[in-house]
């Protein structure tokens, strides 16, 4: 991942009050009337957790059972993408490269002996397109290059470290948009992009491995033993370090907010998954990013922000593991934090209150947004899984869903009659039946929320 524009707008006075308020422990409920006589008649006896935040006041308005741990089910992804937006700013991009042996690319050889493909793992990369294998493969063919011997992809993404994701397609360096790899393996997976990429190759005038499929050189490791939520260490050999290699074409992926946006409005599994694997700390010996890593850095990001992540369990980066635990205090100190320094693009300083206001918070405006209706594919998009909710309200909610079998929440941002921005995470697990009859509980609190405060 590279970077134009990594540092977020810092606004110091309202960044100690939200950390003040992160830290605090609320020793009894804090419960409206109106609240209170909500959360006493549930359509169903689920558990239940809520935490309200007033971000203009910092203050907590409404609390109950707001430290005990939930299944976050897509909620997580609130976590997962702000924390590498954090991690590498909002204009950061992928890039996919193709290089090459340092001696033949130093001596103009028209003839190379392999290729190697890099990647991310950004999920938007594609076969075809601007962003793609076909545009690496038309740089190499205006190069010069008119036959390879063999075409390689590099480990940079440790798949055998990855316990296998409940939809069944691994997460790997190199996915192509094109391609989901519903249950694949990752050797399977590195497969069909080498031979996809060598399909395009030829399409562009290169000869690949004298007209035959060329092998597979350099692909992801051998399977670890796993299981979902648990990767046995040692189970995998190490990775081979590549030989000197030097670029030969590279292409780059629209901004990581782009990404980011099209990963929370719709609460895609897969793009979390891939691309909260930056998150993975290097290993030492083969450079690769791990599973490991990637939750290291989930943690690292909450106790950064001024959650308390003893008692948290993660297990992935989308939410689909009923292993996940958190509370709805850490889901609103990530939400406060985002809130209090806002991720713009503006080239001035902007108060959150503004941010907000004028739309300009990048975090946020990610987020899916609630009452866009469902008339066009543009509203849709707009809306995301809340498109069709707080339809008719007058309510602006941007907040994202979580739903998994017998759990349902709802976090973000509602703007309250006070004109103040509130901050509430509602989190429901351990529910029998419907789970639809929670969304519409969820929506009737939010109301009750904005109204009261």
């Amino acid at each position: 991942m590279r970077s134009l524009l990594t540092v977020p707008l810092l606004i110091a006075p309202l960044l100690a009050a939200s950390l003040a308020g992160a830290a605090e422990v609320t020793l009894r409920p804090v419960l409206s009337p109106a609240v209170s006589a909500l959360l006493q008649r549930p359509p169903s006896p689920a558990h239940t957790g809520l935490l309200v935040r007033d971000l203009t006041t910092g203050k907590v308005v409404e609390a109950s059972r707001p430290d005990e741990l939930f299944t976050p089910a897509s909620t997580l992804k609130i976590v997962s993408m702000a924390a590498r937006l954090s991690q590498s700013g909002p204009l950061a991009w992928y890039s996919a490269d193709v290089t090459a042996s340092a001696a033949e690319v130093n001596g103009k050889a028209s003839a190379l002996s392999s290729v190697t493909l890099r990647g991310g793992g950004d999920p938007s990369f594609s076969i075809q397109g601007r962003y793609s294998l076909a545009a690496l493969a038309k740089q190499l063919s205006a190069r010069g290059i008119k036959s390879v011997g063999e075409v390689r992809l590099a480990p940079t993404v440790d798949s055998s470290t990855w316990p296998a994701l409940p939809l069944g397609t691994p997460v790997v360096a190199v996915r192509l948009s094109e391609y989901p790899g519903w249950n694949d393996t990752p050797e399977r997976y590195a497969e069909r992009v080498i031979s996809a990429f060598e399909g395009q190759l030829r399409a562009a005038g290169i000869q690949v491995g004298g007209g035959q499929s060329s092998s597979l050189g350099h692909v992801v490791g051998q399977a670890a033993v796993q299981q979902f939520g648990s990767v046995i260490p040692g189970a995998s050999p190490p990775l081979p370090a590549p030989p000197a290699e030097l670029g030969l074409a590279t292409v780059r992926s629209q901004p990581l907010i782009e990404l980011a946006k099209q990963t929370l409005k719709p609460s895609d599994n897969v793009w979390a998954e891939q691309i909260a694997a930056e998150l993975g700390s290097k290993v030492a010996g083969n450079g690769a990013v791990t599973h490991a890593g990637m939750v290291a850095g989930l943690r690292a990001f909450l106790i950064k922000v001024g959650v308390n992540a003893a008692p948290m369990s993660l297990n992935d980066a989308s939410g689909l593991s009923g292993g996940n635990r958190l509370t709805p205090r850490s889901l609103v100190t990530v939400l406060s934090r985002m809130y209090d320094l806002p991720i713009t693009a503006s080239k001035t300083p902007i108060t959150p209150a503004d941010a907000f206001a004028q739309r300009k918070n990048l975090f946020i405006e990610a987020l899916p947004r609630g009452a866009t209706g469902e008339a066009s594919a543009e509203a849709r998009a707009l809306g995301g899984t809340l498109a069709g909710r707080f339809v008719g309200s007058g309510l602006d909610v941007r907040a994202k869903t979580g739903t998994l079998p017998g759990v349902s929440s709802l976090a973000g941002y509602v703007r309250g009659k006070s004109g103040h921005v509130l901050a509430f995470a509602l989190m429901m697990d351990q529910a029998p039946g419907n789970t639809l009859d929670l969304r519409a509980y969820q929506d009737r609190m939010v109301k009750v929320i904005a109204q009261n405060h």
